[in-house]
């Protein structure tokens, strides 16, 4: 979910050393304005804000844009989003600042809580003259990658997972009255290589592009009996995952069979900053099977 907030600045005094005139070069100002922020965020135990080309490429055109408008009318969230895109900054949230300033930067920049906020990590700073004295755009970034990355960090432990896949199916097999399942490593390997396919090859159906089934896919592995599937993706964690399975009604029939004796796990993981397709999906995979 992308965010856009704008206008009533928090005041903050940060000091500058000197006055820059002339034509504003880009790159001094960026990292000046990136030191500053970051003595604040040192201050207050916040890693540092990383500079961000790109989100400074997007925030020289609008302040470049709002000097030509002499206003501050900056686009829209749906445009800003737009722009961000097409720069090639995948963007989990955003949040852009915008300032005017008739004198010398001595004073104010804008302090609300994303300034402050370690999940925002990237900085971009765009600066223009304008009739009005100095704009300054800022955009704060926090990148899908990071998200991703800390949203998996627990499933970095597949042994973990599975264990406690299996425990969460099985405490809800109890409460039915139904026997327990047990792992199964050929299950498992079928249900992980189907995972891993789905995400290399961008789709999440049951069937493979070769038309292969659950069943198909496993007697083809050697599994002796038929089997069901349940799939789901973009969960971060065992207990969504079995959550969204219990909660809809035909995922819940194949973890709830009385039939089901076996169970295998598949999960794959994206990986990769602004990886190609799939670079930021979850994909499980779980299979039920009936045993010998």
């Amino acid at each position: 979910m992308k965010t856009w907030l704008r206008g009533g600045l928090c005041a903050l005094a940060l000091v500058f050393g000197s006055w820059i005139s002339c034509a504003f070069a880009a790159p001094s100002w960026q990292e000046e304005w990136l030191a500053r922020f970051n003595e604040e965020r040192s201050r207050a135990g916040v890693r540092p804000f990383l500079p961000s080309p790109v989100l400074s490429q997007v925030a020289q055109e609008q302040a470049d844009e709002l000097a030509r408008q002499g206003g501050l009318d900056a686009w829209p969230a749906e445009t800003l989003a737009a722009r961000l895109r097409g720069a090639g900054y995948s963007a989990h949230d955003w949040h852009e600042e915008v300032l005017a300033s008739r004198a010398a930067p001595y004073g104010s920049v804008a302090r609300c809580p994303e300034t402050l906020d370690g999940r925002f990590r990237d900085l971009g700073v765009g600066v223009a003259p304008s009739a009005g004295g100095t704009l300054y755009v800022f955009l704060f970034g926090w990148h899908q990658g990071d998200f991703f990355a800390a949203a998996t960090a627990g499933l970095a432990d597949r042994a973990r997972v599975a264990a406690e896949m299996l425990e969460r199916i099985n405490r809800a097999r109890r409460r039915e009255g139904l026997p327990p399942a047990i792992a199964n490593p050929l299950l498992d390997r079928v249900s992980q290589e189907h995972a891993e396919d789905m995400l290399r090859r961008s789709y999440f159906d049951h069937r493979n592009p070769e038309g292969q089934g659950p069943t198909d896919r496993a007697r083809a592995a050697g599994y002796p009996s038929g089997v069901s599937e349940n799939l789901v993706a973009q969960r971060f964690s065992v207990e969504e995952a079995v959550d969204a399975w219990l909660d809809s009604p035909g995922h819940r029939r194949n973890l709830l069979d009385p039939g089901c004796r076996e169970i295998g796990l598949g999960l794959a993981v994206g990986e990769g900053y602004d990886a190609a397709p799939g670079g930021y999906e979850v994909i499980w995979v779980e299979s039920c099977g009936r045993g010998s």
